[in-house]
């Protein structure tokens, strides 16, 4: 066993430790060569490579978006066309009831007329009915008063009336008769 002396050991300590401002030219010029070369062949072979895949993904993308806007505008248009039948319809839809509420209306006010006109048809047959029927009551009484009274006045005077002198007698009572009835 080596006793070594504590300067010894500084000594030995300081030979082993390299000087950190000491350059090494071959290792210097051998690193800078190596960089230098595989910067040309990156340059040359390997940035193309990237640059293209690079150009290739932004046209991709490009595309997408493209396809995407294309896609949005024509999602856009038939909404828009939707829309657009959707309003056509509502209005349409309008102006059918509006039209089927038109024809009702019409429809009932034909229906009134007619009813009412059927009615002032019907008013008027009555009254006309009901008027032949008077007259033709006011004859019939008439025609069996005159008997009546001719059949009274014969047996009064005890004679018989001829057929003229009943006639003009019944034309005369309903002549009178009517005149009363209508003032």
């Amino acid at each position: 066993m080596h006793h070594w002396s504590e300067p010894m050991l500084y000594f030995l300590a300081a030979e082993a430790v390299p000087d950190p401002v000491e350059v090494k030219w071959l290792t210097l010029v051998t690193t800078i060569v190596v960089f230098v070369i595989f910067v040309v062949v990156a340059g040359k072979v390997v940035w193309p490579k990237i640059l293209e895949g690079l150009d290739g993904r932004n046209l991709k993308i490009l595309q997408d978006i493209e396809r995407a806007e294309a896609a949005q505008a024509k999602a856009a248009e038939a909404l828009r066309e939707q829309e657009e039948a959707l309003r056509a319809a509502r209005i349409e839809g309008a102006t059918m009831l509006a039209k089927a509420r038109s024809d009702a209306e019409d429809a009932a006010r034909d229906m009134r007329t007619r009813a009412e006109s059927e009615l002032k048809s019907l008013r008027e047959q009555a009254h006309r009915e009901i008027d032949s029927a008077r007259e033709s009551a006011i004859k019939d009484i008439s025609s069996h008063a005159a008997t009546l009274s001719t059949a009274v006045a014969g047996r009064i005077l005890n004679r018989t009336i001829s057929m003229d002198d009943q006639r003009d007698l019944i034309d005369q009572t309903l002549r009178e008769f009517a005149e009363t009835t209508s003032n």
